[in-house]
């Protein structure tokens, strides 16, 4: 069954797709291989601020994505999150159990989770090494994953300083199940199925973003 989707976040969406049609050069190829409804996990890789608008203007469904804390009291930027009902803030540095245990329900209610593997933006531009969590989430929940690359947006300020529109490209890759999963996986599984997450994003990279996974 297909979720309603909130008007906060139909207005959010409408936002990022405004400013991305105004600001960027987007394109996006496979945007409609993201399931419409079930439990879903969204990993992209991670290279700039952008990252967040692209995700909201591409999903047409009910979403949550990790954030870190330290933006939830923040002066404007906390506000708007905390109004969008659409993040998970998590502790950085730690095993959050809070975070996780709340991405867990929402993967059981049939929910989309949207992570970024790397935890962190790359300061290269090419793939860093993909922290558990998603497989963590995945393999207990038996979720579909969806892997996403964008690449482009680590060149946007450097493009608006000259005034000109950052060519950004989005490759939405096919949805896929965890082998064996639901389980409860652990040690040397749970490595093995970070390993395949971080590849699956890794194939839909020019070969110089994938780093560590090339």
């Amino acid at each position: 069954m297909v979720q309603a989707v909130p008007k906060r976040i139909r207005l959010l969406r409408h936002l990022a797709l405004l400013f991305l049609n105004l600001f960027t050069h987007w394109e996006v190829h496979g945007a409609e291989k993201i399931p419409a409804s079930g439990a879903t996990i969204y990993t992209m890789n991670h290279l700039h601020w952008l990252d967040p608008v692209i995700g909201i203007a591409l999903v047409q469904r009910p979403a949550k994505m990790f954030a870190a804390d330290k933006w939830e009291n923040r002066f404007l930027i906390g506000d708007i999150l905390r109004w969008s009902q659409q993040v998970i803030f998590v502790a950085r540095g730690e095993v959050d159990r809070h975070a996780l245990g709340e991405a867990l329900q929402l993967l059981k209610e049939g929910g989309l989770l949207a992570i970024a593997p790397e935890g962190t933006r790359s300061k290269t531009g090419a793939l860093q090494e993909g922290h558990e969590g998603p497989a963590y989430l995945a393999s207990r929940s038996g979720a579909c994953i969806v892997p996403v690359a964008a690449w482009g947006q680590e060149q946007a300020v450097a493009c608006w300083k000259r005034l000109r529109r950052p060519l950004i490209t989005v490759v939405v890759g096919d949805p896929y199940l965890l082998s064996g999963t639901p389980n409860r996986a652990k040690g040397e599984q749970l490595l093995s199925y970070t390993g395949e997450i971080m590849h699956r994003i890794a194939e839909l990279l020019p070969t110089e973003y994938r780093g560590v996974y090339a």
